[in-house]
């Protein structure tokens, strides 16, 4: 099977990684700064192919490179100066207008809904959600769009829902700060549990979708327990070789505008129902964890930690 992953990123380089042992995978990317040159690395050891690509100018290519495969996966989000409705509404339009009987797979976020409490998948796709950041109703009215697209061209869409995502791979601002502080052992102590999912579990739904080429399947991709942060800051400062930590209080206002919209979703639960159904009961990784602090020391030492 050849797979086709748009963006090149944390999450995709998860997804291509793992992937990679089942088919031939290629990868789209737009410029190799930073960390990206890599995952670029990274994934070329692993035989992954790739594509430069500007998602919004090239769409000769687009069309091309979607023909020539079989799952396309869409993991394009936020780049640049590029606003939210262009990222999450215009570009995954012009996938879908260009799939043909390929299995589509939609990144989304759990956030598309923009519910929170005790949440499960809607009866009928993006009735009765509440978003209401400009992040949040760009997200679902992305997802509304490649559902539109899928039912009237008739090919298999899934579009999956993360809650918050970690990774061996995770260079975001919220881990380089964790890494930070966790490197001379402090715990801030700030009262958040989050729903989480790791990035290899995300690579494992992909996968299965694209065996079982669904149709209009939405679904939350997330472990089945909420996880208190603080636990994130304690596993990366026991990798780092910190014997002993010290737990602060700590004001939330400090944490990267970025992660601050999370903060709402702090203990909310999502249904484990649809999940199970695809790949088992998912539990927090903390190996993925560990892993990500070594990652992130390593490139500290190569002058490459620079939060994207």
């Amino acid at each position: 099977m050849r797979y086709l992953i748009l963006g090149l990123g944390f999450l995709s380089t998860h997804i291509a990684e793992y992937i990679s042992k089942y088919g031939e995978v290629t990868v789209t990317y737009r410029s190799l700064e930073r960390v990206k040159e890599v995952y670029y690395k990274l994934l070329r050891e692993k035989g992954v192919n790739f594509v430069k690509l500007d998602p919004l100018n090239n769409l000769d290519l687009l069309k091309r490179i979607i023909e020539s495969n079989d799952v396309i996966i869409n993991t394009i989000g936020k780049f640049g100066n590029v606003d939210v409705e262009t990222a999450h509404v215009e570009i995954p339009k012009k996938v879908a207008e260009n799939v043909q009987n390929q299995v589509l797979i939609h990144v989304s976020s759990a956030a598309a809904t923009g519910l929170t409490g005790e949440v499960k998948e809607e009866d009928e796709h993006c009735k009765n959600v509440s978003p209401k950041t400009p992040y949040e109703i760009s997200k679902c009215e992305g997802e509304k769009a490649v559902m539109k697209i899928a039912k009237e061209k008739g090919f298999p869409l899934a579009i999956i829902r993360p809650t918050f995502i970690y990774g061996k791979y995770g260079v975001h601002v919220h881990f380089v700060l964790m890494y930070w502080l966790s490197k001379f052992g402090i715990v801030p102590s700030m009262g958040i549990s989050l729903s989480t999912i790791s990035a290899n579990r995300i690579a494992e739904i992909v996968r299965v979708l694209a065996e079982a080429k669904p149709r209009g399947v939405y679904m939350y991709a997330h472990e089945c327990e909420l996880v208190n942060f603080d636990r994130f800051f304690e596993i990366m400062a026991e990798a780092l070789g910190r014997k002993k930590v010290i737990k602060l209080p700590m004001n939330k206002n400090i944490l990267p505008p970025d992660f601050k919209c999370t903060l709402k979703y702090s203990g909310t639960r999502y249904d484990c129902t649809r999940i199970t159904e695809y790949i088992g009961k998912v539990s927090f990784d903390e190996k993925e964890v560990s892993q990500n602090a070594l990652f992130m020391d390593y490139l500290r030492r190569s002058g490459l930690l620079l939060a994207t």
